[in-house]
């Protein structure tokens, strides 16, 4: 028998066991249903990279009796005569190249408490504009409590705006106060705006206040949000790959979890020497993937670059290439220097290469762990994935459709809110940027010993409020997502503490589970990271049933009473259900309000 010789791979199908050795194979695109013998449902969903279906029936069948070959080879045919394989061809018959996006005209910086750190910040961005003719605005927004703070903040940044007639816009306590009393005069509740602005329950960690500020500041624009301590100079990766990469996995699980290529030094000044210092403007990368769809960026691909799409193409990614949909709402971009990380356990996680790069020698390891957090890291080609990593040191926004508010409170508020996104919009994808900025924290950071494994006793006030998020049925809309959460918040405390738990012990059963195939993989070794792997495990073992475990550590602190926490966690969550349900209409109402003269904060002259 002659088969067609065209690279194909198994598509978006959806698989139920019927017993007796069958498994009924429905494709999600072409409608159809077959039942097939299971080993032929499963060499199908094996059938992750592009080969001809020759070549399918040949690996899942080599080594089996005849019989068992000759099923697996029939449901296969049937499988693919009834629509369950997809060739390249078929996905880029939908690919139509799009205008090329404008550059990014708006640049936002979060800031408290940091003046001299976020005039650094603005300086290096205006150097970016002018040397190549960029006309931007420039807005941060602090969440300085001091009024002597917020003096020296608006003092510097003035003198910028004078200085290189650049349209500098702040955002304090008092443009807040009065924005806010602009909404509530419309109609809005000043207490919930209080609470997606300005930290009423004093947590001393509003890190998402000021990430909703910008967005009311730009509504309907696109943007670039950066950390107060990122400088604007770009560096490219080493080895850089043409093309693009969609990079996704499977589940809420830790397979294909980061997508970015890391390298580690053992100072600063040795990062700063072994970087590729790019010529190029800071963020134009953004300005290339933002807003555009999937099939745009992958028409937009030049003839003969690679588009790498085997393994890392999960079914919904599949589905919305198929149906010409997806569109990239929200970019990240790569940092050189300090990680950014609040504590070093992701690094136990690595694999392949980044694996090889941190466990070059223990003392690699014990110095990225313990004396420096100094790295490279970003993706070495553009890359699109699902979102499941997030990092919002550097973070572009495509606010020209309703993009949800931030968790106001609490650290990991950009994993609330790619969790959020997704959660509101199916076909939502994230773009990485294949390049970095530097990121120079005022005061160098280390990690304390025990911070790899520890981690592994606790959850956070963020994560919490993801897994609330994700026990809505998705997709949803702002309206049913909020009311979910706003019943969350009423249920009796020992109900709430359960239904965390229970959410909580099912994410760290992945993460374990991950860990423990990677001790696997590697033959339990090198002893050095493997301890720390089976003291991190020992310490989830060890907390994980505890009266302390489902508080979010970061409302608990030390000596903190846990039950005391938890009520808080619930009360903040069913908070945010309130404002997702308001978020909508509060947006509209601001977008009325800028017509009208009337924009959050004030620009400096």
């Amino acid at each position: 028998m002659t088969l067609d010789p065209t690279p194909v791979r198994c598509c978006d199908v959806v698989c139920r066991d019927l017993a007796l050795d069958n498994v009924l194979v429905y494709g999600v695109h072409s409608r159809e249903a077959r039942v097939v013998a299971r080993a032929a449902a499963d060499a199908l969903v094996a059938a992750r990279r592009f080969r001809p279906l020759a070549e399918h029936i040949d690996l899942a069948t080599r080594g089996c009796p005849a019989e068992e070959a000759a099923n697996i080879q029939s449901g296969l045919l049937a499988l693919a005569g009834a629509g369950m394989f997809v060739s390249f061809a078929d996905l880029r018959r939908v690919c139509v190249q799009g205008d090329d996006p404008p550059p990014i005209d708006l640049v936002a910086i979060p800031s408290a408490d940091r003046p001299a750190a976020a005039e650094r910040a603005v300086a290096s961005l205006l150097a970016d504009a002018r040397r190549f003719a960029r006309d931007r605005e420039i807005v941060v927004t602090d969440g300085s409590a001091d009024p002597a703070v917020r003096a020296d903040y608006r003092a510097r940044l003035t003198r910028l705006a004078r200085a290189h007639a650049a349209r500098l816009v702040y955002i304090g306590d008092d443009e807040r106060r009065e924005f806010i009393a602009r909404l509530a005069a419309c109609g809005h509740d000043p207490a919930l705006l209080a609470f997606a602005l300005a930290d009423p329950e004093r947590t001393g960690m509003a890190y998402g206040t000021g990430r909703n500020a910008l967005l009311l500041r730009a509504v309907g624009r696109r943007f670039v949000c950066l950390d107060d301590d990122v400088i604007a100079r770009p560096v490219d990766p080493p080895e850089p790959l043409p093309g693009l990469t969609l990079f996704t996995g499977d589940g809420e699980g830790y397979d294909n979890y980061q997508p970015q290529d890391i390298w580690f030094y053992p100072d600063r000044a040795a990062a700063h020497a072994a970087a590729r210092w790019s010529d190029g403007e800071a963020l134009a990368g953004h300005a290339e993937m933002l807003g555009r769809s999937l099939p745009a960026l992958l028409a937009a691909v030049p003839a003969g670059a690679p588009i790498e799409l085997d393994d890392c193409l999960d079914r919904a990614i599949l589905c919305r290439l198929r149906g010409g949909q997806g569109r990239v709402r929200v970019t990240f971009q790569g940092l050189l220097g300090d990680l950014g990380w609040y504590a070093p356990t992701w690094c136990l996680l690595f694999d392949r290469a980044n694996r090889e790069r941190l466990l070059a020698s223990e003392d690699t390891y014990r110095r990225v762990l313990g004396s420096t957090r100094q790295a490279l890291r970003l993706v070495r080609r553009a890359t699109v994935g699902d979102g499941r990593y997030c990092q919002g040191a550097v973070l572009g926004l495509d606010h020209r459709d309703l993009l949800p508010p931030f968790f106001p409170v609490g650290r990991y508020e950009d994993g609330v809110f790619r969790t959020t996104l997704r959660a509101l919009d199916e076909t939502a994808l994230f773009g990485h940027v294949p390049s970095a900025l530097v990121h120079e924290p005022v005061t160098e950071r280390t990690w304390a010993p025990g911070d790899v494994w520890r981690p592994g006793g606790w959850a956070r006030l963020g994560e919490i409020v993801v897994q609330c998020v994700r026990a809505a049925a998705s997709p949803t809309t702002p309206s049913a997502l909020g009311a979910h959460l706003r019943e969350l918040g009423r249920l009796a405390p020992v109900d709430f503490r359960a239904f965390v738990a229970l959410r909580l012990w099912r994410q760290k059963e992945l993460y374990a589970r991950h860990l423990e195939t990677l001790l696997a993989r590697h033959g339990g070794g090198p002893a050095y990271w493997a301890d720390d792997v089976r003291r991190h495990l020992g310490a989830l073992a060890e907390h994980a049933a505890t009266r302390e475990y489902p508080a979010p550590r970061d409302l608990l602190g030390d000596g903190g009473d846990p039950d005391h926490a938890l009520a808080r966690a619930q009360r903040l969550v069913a908070r945010f259900g309130e404002l997702l349900v308001a978020w909508p209409d509060i947006e509209r109402t601001t977008a009325e309000l800028a017509d009208a003269g009337h924009r959050l904060g004030v620009t400096l002259a």
